[in-house]
């Protein structure tokens, strides 16, 4: 019985999700300190940054779900898991578990490098994300917004840590304003990235989503404009994020390996597909959301070349 309940509790988090949020903050500790001799960080202090920004994700796809329970049975009623497997007042305790769990670590890094700056950050994710799970979701745009800005926001918040630790190393010979670091350019154009093809995603979420939302008075994209619409929209969200993509090295003179590029040739031929799938409308309701993960992560795994 407990089992279960572990196992329940594991897939509520929405592990593919963490995953690839820890995947993304370890990638840029990869980028800026692989075979760099003079960039040295607190690795027993990362890991905790990696487990109380897991934590806040894991907790605020609990609480959407609360609040989704209604919608779940109509769209993926064989995913529902709260009130099916796990009691919802569980869910709230473990909601707020986490959370407090996350706010401890935060406190004791804010402590440690001398800054609110995790305890500030905490505090704001844990709050967006119940706000956007009551409020925001229900307002059209806002809510796919907050979640795209949330996301974008992940590799940055990697950054922070070794800018905060101040004998990372990170400063060592380095001249003008640290933001102007060219080693952090990819990491900008890959936070950009990730946050263009979020918000694309949860576009498409909300037109496969429309029939469990009208349970819960949501007012999105595609209710409110139709398909035809919704896909012009997520067409132009990529379209910029592709021009930006192209055009970035170039205005910032980032220096990309090879395979980089490859790959973010990949993941950009990724969302040509996609927008070529708009003109046949059952293949694009059923392999966008996959393609745009997908491309996600590929252009993610640049930061590990």
């Amino acid at each position: 019985m407990a089992g279960n309940l572990l196992i329940s509790i594991f897939w509520l988090i929405r592990p593919a999700n963490i995953f690839i949020i820890l995947g993304t903050m370890m990638g840029v500790c990869y980028n800026l300190s692989f075979d760099n001799p003079v960039v040295n960080i607190n690795r027993y202090d990362f890991i905790l940054l990696l487990i109380s920004t897991a934590l806040i994700a894991g907790a605020g796809n609990m609480i959407n779900d609360y609040f989704d329970v209604k919608a779940d049975r109509v769209n993926k009623p064989h995913k529902l898991i709260i009130s099916k497997h796990v009691k919802r007042r569980w869910a709230i305790i473990l909601h707020w578990t986490f959370n407090f769990s996350a706010l401890i670590i935060s406190i004791y890094l804010s402590s440690k490098y001398n800054t609110f700056w995790y305890v500030f950050i905490n505090l704001l994710a844990i709050n967006a994300l119940w706000f956007y799970s009551v409020y925001f979701k229900k307002k059209i745009f806002l809510g796919n917004l907050l979640i795209a800005i949330l996301t974008g926001f992940i590799p940055l918040l990697a950054l922070s840590f070794f800018v905060f630790s101040k004998d990372s190393g990170i400063f060592y010979n380095l001249q003008g304003r640290w933001y102007e670091n060219p080693n952090f350019h990819i990491i900008y154009l890959l936070s950009f990235f990730a946050m263009m093809q979020n918000l694309a995603r949860e576009i498409c979420k909300d037109i496969t989503d429309i029939p469990g939302d009208r349970k819960i008075y949501v007012k999105s994209i595609p209710m409110k404009y139709g398909l035809k619409t919704s896909k012009v929209i997520i067409g132009m969200i990529l379209i910029v994020q592709i021009a930006c993509l192209l055009i970035s090295p170039v205005i910032f003179d980032l220096q990309l390996s090879d395979w980089t590029f490859c790959i973010l040739l990949i993941a950009l031929s990724l969302n040509i597909l996609i927008i070529a799938l708009m003109a046949k409308n059952e293949l694009f309701l059923k392999f966008s959301q996959g393609l745009l993960k997908l491309s996600m992560l590929i252009g993610l795994s640049a930061l590990f070349i």
